[in-house]
């Protein structure tokens, strides 16, 4: 059959011929593209998606073919333009400035040392993703037979019974070798201790049970865990951040975010957590509603670590940045306008959470932050510190000056308390990746920068600089600062790295040393034994103490 059309232009009328299809044909071909595009595409059927609009435009390109479906499929078509450009218009910043500032909750401003306690030295974390990435594919190499058939998947830093661990799960590397593994799946997963490099775990069996991890984002057709999902039901709200932890057993799963879209079909936010586990599939679900403007999560098991994907997180406190005076502020004033600083990083508060941590800088400043944002991985709660300082970028770039003959690379540093005063730490590694020096640097002024071959070595010099610096001590508001009047026992001097260190016994507490250097009083190379002194430090239980003050009573200072 035939679709005739017929035009004039002059005198000649010319017949234009369009080959429609049977009806049947075409709703044949319709229905087995919905097919394909539901298993293989996946969209999210909720008119808070566009995905689906695009998948329905290619089913229905069959019915177009067919003369008596034409008009209302090409009707069909328009309404499906309207929908993606008048919804993206709608749901714009344009006219949602305030819900959009209102996305990441109440900010609250809290004091630093309320959330973050004092850094146990022994408890810093020195390996970064990329050197547990290397460490466990160094591990997997050791079984040749293992390496050729798997890869390793993302790696994610996890609190795993009360020890920081980088758990990395063992993927499949190509369709073809799922095909061999399919009713197998890959055995098991490698653990990374972020504080000793040299603790590295293959994980093969938990329970007396061999791993075998079916369910991962690289299986296909079922096993595929995005589509294992939306196969058991997950077909009406978003799914992101697949992240693989295990729980204090050991025992493998992914935990998945399901989000919606808050302001029309933009503004994504996570309503709940999916866990599956690798093995079995099986599949538990938590939503987290509302309370006290943060996500309830407590029915959230508490192995998992994060239920909040970074890119919401970061998005969200742009937002509240941006719009703090409307949109049009944003495109003429940019008045008190902040956005966050370039790149994040997870650190873990006294109340055993994880939090999300972001400088906050003034639109335009490159080197300065005005604060800096910690907002809980779980329930989304944040915390304002206000507090100009340095970037993340501009202290790395300061520890990389204290050793610049090296040619040393900083990596994105970790914000820790040290008794009281913010403090970035990172790590100093060489071009083959590996860590080589440690650095201290203050928040208050990236100037001040300690770098050392150990951690001790790198906060003793830290420390050192901040006791004569315009910061002032670093215990600055610290509880645990001790002041005492003692008796030299004994006094000894070393130069490291052009400054000469002082090393005090005393006569009260003799299985101690105390440590200082001469900026911190110029009466330190003329302390003798016996003479009376006055100093102030941290108590940190530790043999080795460094000085915040010295005072020598003796010789009348």
């Amino acid at each position: 059959m035939e679709h005739i059309h017929s035009t004039k232009i002059g005198k000649e009328e010319i017949k234009l011929s369009l080959p429609g299809l049977k009806l049947k044909t075409v709703i044949s071909l319709s229905v087995i593209i919905a097919l394909f595009m539901l298993y293989f595409k996946m969209p999210v059927l909720s008119l808070r998606f566009v995905g689906w609009a695009g998948s329905l435009f290619i089913v229905l390109i069959p019915l177009a073919l067919n003369p008596r479906t034409f008009k209302a499929v090409k009707f069909i078509f328009v309404l499906l333009f309207l929908f993606i450009v008048l919804g993206g218009i709608l749901s714009s910043p344009l006219f949602n400035a305030k819900r959009y500032r209102k996305m990441i909750g109440e900010v609250k401003v809290t004091e630093f040392t309320e959330l973050i306690s004092p850094i146990n030295l022994e408890q810093v974390p020195i390996v970064d993703r990329s050197f547990a990435a290397a460490l466990a594919e160094k591990k997997l190499g050791e079984d040749f037979a293992l390496g050729s058939r798997v890869s390793l998947g993302w790696p994610t830093r996890q609190m795993v019974k009360g020890k920081l661990y980088w758990v990395i799960p063992l993927m499949h590397s190509g369709f073809f070798k799922w095909l061999t593994n399919v009713s197998e799946g890959t055995p098991g997963y490698i653990m990374v201790s972020a504080i000793n490099p040299q603790d590295i775990r293959f994980v093969r069996e938990v329970n007396g049970r061999a791993l075998k991890l079916k369910y991962q984002q690289s299986s296909f057709f079922n096993q595929k865990l995005h589509r294992h999902l939306y196969l058991n039901g997950f077909v009406t709200k978003g799914l992101g951040d697949y992240t693989f932890e295990v729980d204090e057993s050991g025992e493998p799963y992914w935990t998945v975010t399901v989000y919606n879209h808050r302001i029309g079909i933009a503004a994504p936010d996570g309503i709940g957590l999916a866990i599956v586990h690798a093995e079995s599939g099986e599949i538990k679900y938590y939503p987290m509603p509302q309370k006290d403007g943060a996500l309830d999560d407590s029915a959230v098991p508490e192995w998992v670590d994060r239920i909040q994907p970074a890119e919401f997180v970061l998005s969200q406190l742009d937002w509240w940045g941006n719009y703090v005076r409307g949109y049009w502020n944003t495109v003429f004033g940019k008045r008190d306008m902040l956005m966050v600083t370039e790149g994040y990083n997870i650190i873990y508060g006294n109340d055993n959470r994880n939090y999300f941590y972001t400088g906050m800088s003034s639109i335009g400043s490159d080197e300065g932050t005005v604060g800096f944002v910690l907002t809980d991985t779980r329930s989304k709660q944040t915390h304002l510190y206000k507090m100009s300082g340095a970037t993340e970028y501009a202290a790395m770039r300061s520890a990389e000056g204290k050793v610049q003959n090296f040619k040393y690379r900083a990596t994105f540093p970790i914000l820790l308390n040290m008794n009281g005063v913010p403090t970035y730490f990172m790590t100093l590694k060489d071009s083959a990746g590996l860590v080589k020096m440690f650095a201290f640097v203050s928040v208050k002024d990236f100037s001040l920068a300690g770098v050392g071959e150990n951690i001790k070595s790198a906060r003793d010099d830290y420390q050192m600089l901040l006791a004569g610096s315009r910061i002032g001590s670093m215990t600055e508001g610290a509880s645990e600062q001790k002041q005492s009047t003692v008796t030299v026992a004994r006094i000894g001097s070393d130069v490291k790295d052009a400054r000469t260190y002082f090393y005090i016994t005393t006569t009260e507490q003799p299985k101690r040393v105390f440590v200082a250097t001469s900026n911190l009083s110029s009466f330190l190379p003329l302390t003798r034994s016996g003479d009376t002194i006055q100093i102030s430090y941290v108590e940190s239980g530790e043999n080795e103490v460094s000085l915040i003050t010295f005072k020598n009573i003796s010789v009348g200072e």
